[in-house]
């Protein structure tokens, strides 16, 4: 599968943490080694890694994400396997191929013009790689659970999606920002922007947006997308600002919610969960004012098995940028168990 490097078994046994007697998920847990192994699988959640931060660079952004997924994945796997551990329905697959673009990317400045024409091709191939990836696993009737890495990432992730169901589809963010942002080169902050421009999303609900964050460009598309339903672009913005999560207590109350998403859930959605939505968390836009964990954690239950859920995306999370070491490995794997039903 181009773009895809498959898990080695062997990193797997070396970075699960064991003890005598208390089995680990690394121990049990099935390992996609080659292409045989993933046709062969009765797994329905492959959990996937895009360990870069290309996209984040070029936005002007904090790097840390590239090392998300192997400090995840060493937390995961070394964690105790518990009466309700999902171990026959969860499979850990690889990683979309990064070192070389990363390579090539190390000494660009996003400020610099010249420099943002690179970034725009390097993470365009990125895009590629993601949906080439992610096309045949949704085909296959696969739930991908995909560990960022930038938000960029969602570009490829909608658009293989859409390929795969040969229609648009829809996507729950919760995040602080609508990465709607102007789309002048790729980088993390305009691949929604790309998504609805190329007809791969249709609905989108933003879940948690900080409302200072929306520029007179990002509130002009949303304006002009939301009225363009005959045009080319035949898509719907709606959003719930942190404001009226904490003026609503929404978190308590779910019939409002159900109904302020149900035109996202009503069909195919992929869900997106950038972890600068939540408060003090190690991140690429780390901010003290968010949502609390269990309360996305409870949204997150609440998608659990929905049988419209085409792909979960957990992205811009930076383990170095953590108020301690284990804050970002610890909500990712929590958020992970918590969907993984």
């Amino acid at each position: 599968m181009n773009g895809l490097n498959f898990i080695d078994a062997a990193y797997i046994d070396q970075i699960t943490v064991k003890r005598r007697g208390e089995p680990r998920l690394g121990e049990v847990l099935s390992l996609i080694t080659s292409k045989q192994a993933l046709e062969d699988s009765k797994a329905r959640y492959l959990l996937i890694g895009i360990p870069e931060d290309i996209g984040v660079r070029a936005n002007g952004g904090r790097p840390g994400t590239e090392k998300t997924w192997d400090a995840f994945l060493s937390h995961f796997c070394s964690l105790p396997v518990a009466k309700n551990s999902p171990i026959d329905k969860v499979a850990i697959l690889g990683t979309i191929a990064c070192q070389d673009l990363i390579k090539q990317s190390l000494d660009l400045d996003w400020r610099n013009t010249n420099d943002q024409k690179t970034f725009d091709a390097l993470i365009t191939t990125l895009d590629q790689r993601v949906s080439q990836v992610i096309e045949p696993l949704i085909n296959a009737g696969f739930i991908p659970v995909v560990i960022g890495g930038g938000h960029n990432n969602a570009l490829g992730l909608l658009t293989g999606s859409s390929q795969a169901l040969k229609q648009a589809i829809n996507c729950l963010n919760i995040d602080a920002h609508t990465d709607l942002r102007s789309d002048d080169y790729r980088h993390s902050g305009n691949g929604f922007q790309r998504a609805i421009q190329t007809g791969a999303l249709k609905n989108y609900g933003i879940f948690g947006l900080h409302e200072h964050t929306l520029s007179p460009g990002i509130t002009e598309f949303m304006d002009q997308t939301n009225m363009n339903s005959n045009g080319d672009i035949n898509s719907g913005i709606d959003y719930l600002s942190l404001n009226q999560w904490l003026d609503t207590a929404l978190a308590m109350r779910h019939d409002k919610f159900d109904r302020w998403v149900q035109p996202v859930l009503e069909n195919h959605f992929g869900l997106e969960i950038d972890l600068d939505v939540l408060a003090d968390m190690g991140s690429s836009a780390q901010n003290p004012n968010g949502l609390c964990l269990e309360d996305v954690r409870r949204v997150v239950r609440s998608m659990a098995g929905n049988k419209y859920l085409r792909y979960v995306h957990l992205c811009e999370g930076a383990p170095e940028l953590g108020l301690y070491p284990t804050q970002v490995v610890k909500t990712l794997s929590a958020l992970c168990l918590d969907f993984l039903v």
